[in-house]
């Protein structure tokens, strides 16, 4: 228990690193009452808004012009969009009340008071949150503004003032996140810009006021936010004070919102993005989520060139790994963190893309602005000339690579090979393959359930037991501590695509269990050929493992006969894992789940198998020929040569002799 403990802490310290003793004192704050010294809710003098154009005024088509009318209609009727469903939060209840219980958050209490963490809280805040970003209100600005006749105005109205009534300046949970409110302040800078000289005065002025001291909030809090948040909070508290800078440019303070905004956001920038596209946060929901700030700070005005670079290398990322073709695995973190409004699917991130590479010069088809919320609402119009244009990404092969992850189409097949990651908002899931056979999802990521939930969902859905990876001795690749944070570290090491006339082939290796008593590297190779998909198990020959563990996360659509994968029409042979098992829906301990979205989470079928071979081959569909071996399959031969500068593959074609390497350098 003592040495868990000892453990526990060691890992907060190293997180936190020379910010520690910031933290520390940020925390005596909170507990002696200091904070309500801080955190003075008072605005001294009134200063009016001037808010920056981030919105067009009117969509670009008719098509955005009737999303947005559909959806403000249900936001006045059923309620705000709340992770997959409708929410009286704020409509017909207080805006204090908790979307999942109905219960309410303490309304008069200052946020430090309240407990959001302990197990003794109320619900999961994440859900009033989402509530609280108010993008449905910019829903209802837009249907106001070119539909003035409707009942948009009045209901826009009413939530504003019952806002500003329930929620004053740092009394409540929704005053209790930084990212909350500055998230909040973009949703209201559109919603002045489209309407602002509709509102009655008591509102905007009331908007005002609560705008201000969300600036001076963001600044009080930045000894938490720099020793605790670089991640996205970072950037979106950053972006936050430039905005809010350039609304009140007659705030006393405005040229140092600016100047530290801008810092922050640069030094996290640095931070944040790698040169191919890929974010720290591993999660393909807080890529889209940091994309559309970039998308912001480009729309300000001003950016250094650096937010340009970065956010065309995003949007490319995402491109490459297929988003304009049909779903893309949910990996790392997903709860549809958005800083954009939109009336299309939450679950979507290729409006969001698309946005991004406009923003960046390209010429995109004039299809895409009706069909991508992001492209009508915030992006110039297109050239008049666009109605023949068409985007794709430049010539390849079957086989494209991106920020450690390898996308293969062939024949009915498309797979993701994810070898490398990251530990902030990823999971421990360094070398998982993803299978779609004729666009229906085989192999599925199975998704993030909760955050603040129980935490046996949470580490049910994000340890490496619920990925298809291999795990040594029932080991974990990063060991889970706490809600958001692990214990250990891995990367992982993907080589080029051998691409053959008539398969692809796919390597990698992580380093992940190199720890402990007993160290082993782990690789795997990925054969992509018309009749099947096969997975090659691969362990530095060093070790001594006892038993291999593995298991297989099916979506929830597809069922399992015997060794058969049945999806739709779609029957798969599923083998080289003789005498496995199926999970489905099990609470204790938990498995067999599927996450479509943050909060919900349904049965699906988990295979699990055990080995004792370091070498083993399994896969899904018909290969010809002998039984596969585990080094041999169809006609090919396999071999990995490890160094300690990475490893090697060897594909051997049997009949000729011809050999093929992929390296995968350290």
């Amino acid at each position: 228990m003592v040495k868990n403990a000892l453990r526990g802490i060691a890992a907060d310290l190293r997180a936190l690193g020379g910010s520690a003793p910031l933290r520390a004192a940020y925390e005596a704050s909170k507990r002696t009452g200091f904070h309500a010294v801080l955190f003075r809710a008072e605005t001294r003098r009134h200063h009016p808004a001037a808010p920056v154009a981030l919105t067009n005024l009117l969509p670009l088509g008719d098509e955005a012009r009737q999303r947005c009318l559909d959806d403000a209609g249900r936001v006045l009727h059923d309620g705000l969009r709340v992770f997959g469903g409708r929410v009286t939060t704020g409509v017909s209840t207080p805006w204090c009340t908790d979307p999942l219980t109905g219960r309410q958050w303490p309304a008069g209490e200052p946020w430090w008071r309240i407990d959001i963490r302990s197990e003794a809280r109320l619900s999961d805040v994440k859900h009033i949150w989402e509530a609280a970003r108010h993008r449905d209100l910019v829903v209802l600005s837009r249907a106001a503004r070119f539909d003035p006749d409707g009942p948009w105005q009045d209901g826009l109205n009413g939530l504003l003032r019952s806002w500003c009534d329930e929620c004053p300046p740092e009394q409540g949970v929704n005053w209790y996140s930084s990212l909350e409110l500055a998230l909040r302040a973009i949703a209201w800078n559109q919603i002045l810009t489209l309407v602002g000289e509709r509102l009655p005065q008591d509102v905007a002025s009331a908007m005002d006021r609560l705008l201000l001291a969300s600036a001076r909030h963001l600044m009080v809090e930045l000894p938490y936010t720099v020793s605790s948040m670089r991640n996205n909070h970072m950037l979106g508290d950053a972006l936050g004070l430039i905005l809010l800078s350039r609304m009140y440019p007659t705030a006393p303070r405005a040229r140092w919102w600016a100047r530290t905004g801008e810092r922050m956001f640069a030094t996290q920038q640095r931070r944040h993005f790698g040169p191919d596209g890929r974010m720290i946060e591993d999660s393909v929901s807080y890529h889209r989520f940091v994309l559309e700030m970039l998308t912001v700070r480009m729309l300000l005005g001003g950016a250094p060139s650096s937010v340009r670079r970065d956010l065309r290398a995003a949007s490319l990322h995402l491109a490459r790994l297929g988003v304009f073709d049909g779903d893309v695995p949910q990996y790392g973190d997903w709860d549809e963190g958005r800083v954009l409004a939109s009336s299309g699917d939450p679950l979507d991130v290729s409006g969001s893309t698309a946005l991004g590479l406009a923003l960046c010069g390209e010429r995109l088809p004039a299809r895409w602005y009706a069909e991508f919320d992001e492209l009508a609402w915030y992006a110039p119009a297109p050239d008049t000339t666009a109605d023949g244009v068409t985007w794709s990404l430049p010539a390849r092969s079957s086989a494209t690579t991106s920020g450690g992850i390898a996308v293969v189409d062939r024949g009915p097949w498309r797979v993701w090979f994810k070898v490398d990651g990251g530990a902030s908002h990823g999971h421990a899931d360094l070398t998982s393959v993803w299978i779609t056979h004729n666009g229906r999802w085989l192999i599925a990521d199975p998704g993030t359930g909760t955050y603040n939930g129980p935490l046996e969902v949470r580490n049910g859905l994000r340890t490496s037991a619920a990925h298809p990876v291999r795990r040594p001795d029932g080991q974990d690749q990063l060991v889970p501590h706490r809600a958001f944070r692990w214990l250990h570290a891995g990367r992982g090491h993907l080589g080029p695509p051998l691409d053959l006339p008539d398969r692809t082939i796919l390597f990698g290796w992580h380093d992940a269990y190199e720890r402990g008593e007993r160290p082993v590297r782990v690789g795997r190779a990925v054969v992509v050929a018309d009749e099947y998909v096969a997975i090659v198990e691969f362990a530095d020959p060093q070790a001594a493992v006892g038993s291999w563990s593995l298991t297989v996360p099916l979506h929830p659509d597809v069922a399992v006969r015997n060794d058969t994968l049945v999806a739709g029409e779609s029957k798969l042979h599923l083998f080289g894992l003789d005498g496995h098992e199926a999970v489905r829906g099990r609470s204790a301990p938990f498995a067999g789940w599927h996450s479509r979205t943050y909060g919900r989470w349904e049965p699906a079928t988990w295979i699990t198998a055990e080995s004792r071979d370091d070498t083993v081959v399994w896969g899904l569909g018909t290969v010809a020929g002998p039984r596969p071996e585990p080094d041999a399959l169809d006609g090919l031969g396999f071999e990995v040569t490890w160094s300690g500068s990475g490893a090697s593959l060897a594909v051997t074609h049997l009949a000729s002799g011809t050999v093929h390497h992929v390296r995968a350098p350290r």
